[in-house]
């Protein structure tokens, strides 16, 4: 149960977690049982009692899901623009403005829906519970699955216990980010630029030179592929209708994946 209490708590899920337990327990048996009565009315036993399982597995499988993909995008919400984040709250700071009121103003300004969320909770914890800025940071930090964030709060809480210059060790902090960022900005540039000639050669030239070798020797008769005759003419077919739509998803799933790193 610890696994899905870590789970729940890097979530963000805004319901309790004696909640999520309960529906975690209660729906998969309630579909497990609703998927197996209609099927027992409808076939013999055995079917009812697979489609019974089949159904409980694939909601209990929904329910764990579906945490994993909002830890997934909190950590990339996280990981991306908080970098953003921490240059509007370093203004503020720098201005004199109370590290609760900043980040209070944070949570009103922010557009990162996962970030503000965050902040207002935080917010809300140095409100309703009287929790100090720094803990409520810190409790908020536990509860986000990004390494940049624990990070950023982990050298704010400290510089506050000793100096009141907070925004100068926050600057240096940003501008590592930065220069990380780019970093990485560069490196991703450079890969894209890789897997794109290698998408030139691979989806748009190699069915063209597969199709002027087999025009070539096609006076010396048909391509034979595993047994199976192929005239230039089925081959194009082939190659426009099969092998070029498939390598296209291949490579979009590629640079999908990278450029959401």
């Amino acid at each position: 149960m610890k696994l899905f209490y870590e789970l729940y708590r890097q979530s963000g899920l805004a319901f309790s977690y004696r909640r999520y337990v309960t529906v975690l327990v209660s729906a998969p048996l309630g579909a497990g049982a609703a998927a197996g009565a209609a099927a027992l009315f409808l076939l013999e036993p055995l079917a009812g009692v697979a489609f019974g399982l089949i159904a409980a597995l694939l909601t209990f499988a929904g329910l764990v899901l579906y945490p994993v993909h909002l830890v997934s995008a909190r950590r990339s919400h996280f990981e991306n623009n908080f970098v953003y984040t921490l240059a509007v709250l370093l203004p503020l700071l720098a201005a004199g403005v109370p590290p609760g009121r900043a980040v209070a103003r944070l949570a009103e300004v922010e557009e990162d829906r996962y970030i503000a969320r965050e902040l207002a909770l935080a917010v809300r914890e140095m409100i309703v519970m009287g929790a100090s800025p720094e803990e409520a940071l810190r409790n908020s930090a536990e509860r986000v699955p990004s390494a940049a964030y624990r990070e950023t709060v982990e050298v704010l809480t400290k510089a506050a216990r000793i100096t009141q210059r907070v925004d100068v060790v926050l600057l240096a902090r940003l501008d590592w980010m930065l220069r990380t960022k780019q970093v990485k900005a560069q490196s991703l540039v450079r890969s894209l630029a890789l897997m794109f000639e290698i998408f030139v050669v691979a989806v748009m030239l190699l069915p063209l030179m597969v199709y002027i070798v087999a025009l070539s020797f096609s006076p010396l008769g048909a391509l034979e592929i595993g047994g199976f005759d192929i005239d230039p003419l089925a081959l194009i077919i082939l190659l426009g209708l099969i092998y070029t739509p498939i390598a296209g998803t291949i490579f979009y799933l590629i640079f999908d994946s990278m450029t959401n790193i």
